[in-house]
This record gives C-alpha cells, sequence and structure tokens, in this order.
C-alpha cells in the first residue's frame, strides 16, 4: 500500500512538472542593461576606494598620490551615482523630476573639454559644504570630493 501511494506521488510530481503550460509561468524580469552597468561601475569604484584606503593606511602611497586618486574615485562615483538616479527617474521610481545637466562622462574639474568653460561660482554654482568647491548648480553631488550638495 505504501509502494503504491509513493508511486503514484512520484507520478504526480513528475506528470505536473512536465505538463506546466507557458502562460502559467510569470514572465521574467526585464533587466536594464545600461543601469545593470552603471550599478556594477558603482561597485568597482567602491571596491577601488577600499582598496586605495586599504594601501595608504599600510604606507604603500603617499599623501598627493592618495588624495589625488581619491579625488578621481569620488568625481567618476559621483557621476555613476548621477546617472543611476537620473535613470531611476526616467523610470519612475522616484518622484522628482531629471535635472538638465551634463552627461555622466563630463571632464573632471580644471579638465574642461575645448569650448566648454568651467563653471563660474557667480554664475549659479553651488558651493561643495565639505571641500568648498564649485559644481555646476544642477549637480548633487560635489565633483571634487563627492559629498551630497545641497539643493
Amino acid at each position: 500500500m505504501a509502494i503504491v501511494i509513493c508511486v503514484l506521488l512520484a507520478g504526480l510530481a513528475i506528470g505536473f512538472t512536465l505538463f506546466v503550460r507557458e502562460q502559467d509561468i510569470p514572465p521574467a524580469p526585464i533587466e536594464n542593461a545600461e543601469l545593470k552597468h552603471l550599478q556594477d561601475r558603482r561597485s568597482v569604484l567602491y571596491e577601488n576606494l577600499k582598496d586605495l584606503q586599504f594601501e595608504y593606511h599600510q604606507g604603500k602611497l603617499s599623501d598627493e598620490d592618495y588624495q589625488s586618486l581619491k579625488h578621481g574615485f569620488l568625481y567618476d562615483l559621483a557621476g555613476v551615482m548621477d546617472s543611476i538616479d537620473r535613470m531611476e527617474i526616467r523610470k519612475g521610481k522616484r518622484a522628482k523630476p531629471a535635472p538638465h545637466s551634463e552627461p555622466a562622462g563630463a571632464a573632471r574639474p580644471g579638465h574642461a573639454p575645448k569650448g566648454k568653460p568651467q563653471p563660474d561660482p557667480a554664475a549659479g554654482a553651488s558651493i561643495c559644504p565639505a571641500c568648498k568647491g564649485s559644481n555646476p548648480a544642477e549637480n548633487r553631488f560635489c565633483g571634487h570630493c563627492g559629498a551630497a550638495l545641497k539643493q
């Protein structure tokens, strides 16, 4: 009797898995490849910053090299975070409107592309409360140190 019940249950389990209709399977979530790339880039930048700090505390980097590399990583991270925020706003995950600013690949401070002037502090630029650096008014993060800017 127990053997018959086991065989019946095994047959039902196999039958259930073999005869599942495609319409009963929920659709796979659609992934945004660009957003995934930006999130992966953000993770890499966080890891790089962590490794950089470790190397500095081990005495392998001078103060000047550490600060230069750190500011570069933070600037890149601020651009990536801003791009992620813009993409989430476009997808409707956030309620506030998307700011009109330069693309995430904008040049670093002091390295302006030809024909593109650096932001003027008097022309609506915001000043970072952490490093006192000048940033375009539409930036949400400081381009020098990565700190959040007050809107």
